[in-house]
């Protein structure tokens, strides 16, 4: 390493700024920042910590109206404290009253949840909700729609069900299950309309949704309409439908299904079929075979261990020369499975042709 530079040897261009002036400067404008940031912490967790009072303080409140009200006829004989309707008049207190209501109405039913919803309405919280439709920003939106639905405010149907085809996924997703929410069944019409996808995920939450409803309606004419949409999510959704209800009237539009465009549509197809099965299933579905992907092939012949009979044997055996051992396998299984002299047609094959065959009959022995 070379020697040190003295200081008058100091780049000219460096001693320019290092002043004594420059580095006052310096120092003033750091001691200020440092200063702003200090006093942006502190207001921040002075304002989170009279949050977190406020929020205390409407909670030890609600425990005691809501152990109460299990034993009152209506919410009008509850006399909330003074205090309460001042903290009420904060947003932020607001919010979480409505925050606990919805939570306690998911534990409750009966008059006690009609009480929760009355004095959600006493308490004027449903203009909040109200309010958050008109939102711009979609998690507030979806929030405002999860409340009112929650409440069982059925006059709020009409601007739920306009959010069902909204361009943001998770506004859509509440107003689907909102809607089905509020009226069951009748809720489905909104596949009549929908444009966007519905994820996996949502087509179990509205099933899951389906069987928690008390309005029972039959949708058997709509679910042909569904099953020949141009949205292939919504016809994947009816045939997930059809299985679910077992609408065997619709099995015709079902088979129909199995030429979709969709792999994904003609997979649920397959197994919607299967559900609804009579003694032609298994004919039919070996008639779709060779112009399946492979993982439906699989399903085929994993679902006709069950279906199938003696007047599949001569296809389940021509199977046997397939190209895929997976499949040369499941067509013997099927075969021991369900036909008189099926897993003799394998050890004949075994014997005539040991590689393969002798691990598949020895598979085919070890499942029958």
């Amino acid at each position: 390493m070379g020697p040190l530079l003295s200081a008058d040897q100091f780049p000219v261009s460096l001693t320019k700024y290092i002043s004594t002036n420059n580095l006052a400067v310096a120092t003033v404008v750091l001691a200020i920042g440092i200063g702003a940031i200090v006093c942006i912490i502190y207001f921040y967790l002075y304002f989170k910590k009279r949050i977190f009072f406020t929020t205390h303080r409407i909670s030890r409140i609600l425990e005691q109206w809501i152990s109460a009200i299990i034993m009152e006829e209506s919410p009008e004989s509850i006399v909330m404290p003074g205090r309460f309707y001042r903290m009420m008049e904060k947003p932020v207190a607001k919010q979480f009253v409505i925050d606990e209501l919805v939570n306690a109405k998911k534990n409750f039913s009966g008059s006690v949840a009609l009480n929760i919803v009355a004095l959600y309405q006493q308490l004027g919280l449903k203009a909040v909700s109200l309010k958050k439709l008109r939102s711009k920003g979609w998690h507030i939106k979806a929030k405002g729609i999860q409340e009112l639905y929650m409440m069982d405010q059925h006059d709020a149907l009409t601007r739920i069900y306009k959010n069902t085809n909204s361009r943001n996924e998770y506004v859509r997703m509440e107003a689907q299950t909102g809607v089905i929410h509020l009226t069951g069944f009748q809720g489905l019409r909104f596949l009549d309309v929908i444009s966007y996808p519905i994820t996996e995920w949502q087509q179990l939450k509205l099933l899951e949704q389906l069987r928690l409803s008390q309005n029972k309606a039959d949708f058997s004419d709509k679910l042909q309409h569904w099953l020949r949409s141009k949205n292939d999510t919504v016809v994947v959704f009816a045939l997930k439908l059809a299985d679910e209800y077992q609408q065997f009237d619709a099995k015709e539009n079902v088979m129909g299904c199995l030429v979709h465009p969709s792999a994904q549509v003609r997979e649920q197809a397959l197994k919607t079929l299967v559900r609804l099965s009579d003694d032609r299933t298994a004919g039919i579905l070996l008639g779709y075979f060779t112009k399946e992907t492979e993982s439906n092939q699989a399903y085929i012949l994993d679902a006709l261990v069950t279906l199938a009979s003696e007047n599949e044997k001569t296809f389940l055996s021509s199977l046997l020369e397939h190209p895929r051992d997976q499949v040369k396998l499941k067509a013997a299984i099927v075969l021991a499975k369900c036909c008189s002299d099926g897993l003799a047609l394998v050890e004949k094959k075994a014997a005539m042709q040991p590689e393969p065959y002798r691990r598949i009959l020895l598979h085919v022995q070890s499942v029958a």
